[in-house]
């Protein structure tokens, strides 16, 4: 068991951790609201930059076995906002010492051994010997059920000198509106200079201004 870290990996071993990328993170998208993954297009894309480092663990046959992808540059991936971590960490911005995970893949064959503690061991002690700040982003699934930041946490502070924040929330809300009260009554949105929009059951109005 070893693990190393490539900057541009094959097509073959590409279109093997696809499949493994594929099978761990489509069921999210029944369980999270919001996008949890890659497309194809853009797993192939990030195997092909070298500003995200790809963590791949060798069984004893040397076949890749595991993989952690990081990226090094912000704006590479697609769903963050780069601008939000460089004001909350300005000075690890500037080492270009944020680095963003992306995904930890075991393959069928040796999940449920070490691997997935071994892979993670060497992710955390490549970011403290940066003194980098480790950032993700995890649905509730992930969170209640795997308890993957719990998981992450366990290593990091066994391993080295770390703080655990959580550093932001997202809701999703869902009004399920069954009609109108009184449905006789007008509604009519105004947009008015203030930005603000009132709602109107009684007095039709026309806007002064309409804004896109």
């Amino acid at each position: 068991m070893r693990v190393t870290i490539e900057t541009v990996i094959d097509a073959p071993t590409t279109d093997q951790f696809l499949e493994l990328y594929r099978a761990a993170f489509d069921p999210l998208d029944g369980l999270a609201a919001g996008r949890q993954a890659l497309s194809d297009e853009e797993f192939r894309e990030e195997m092909e930059l070298e500003s995200v480092l790809k963590f791949i663990g060798w069984d004893r046959r040397e076949r890749p076995a595991a993989m952690v992808v990081i990226a090094t540059d912000l704006d590479v991936v697609p769903w963050i906002s780069p601008e939000f971590w460089r004001r909350r960490f300005p000075e690890h911005a500037e080492r270009n010492a944020i680095f963003y995970f992306g995904a930890l893949l075991v393959s069928p064959t040796v999940r449920g051994g070490p691997w997935a503690h071994r892979m993670l061991s060497e992710t955390v002690k490549y970011t403290a010997r940066n003194r980098a700040v480790a950032a993700f982003d995890c649905c509730r699934h992930n969170v209640e059920s795997v308890e993957l930041p719990r998981m992450v946490a366990d290593v990091a502070h066994a391993l080295s000198y770390a703080d655990t924040e959580l550093v932001d929330t997202q809701s999703y809300y869902a009004y399920n509106l069954h009609g109108l009260r009184d449905p006789e009554a007008e509604i009519v949105l105004t947009t008015r200079d203030t930005d603000q929009i009132d709602l109107r059951s009684d007095v039709a109005a026309t806007p002064t201004s309409t804004r896109k």
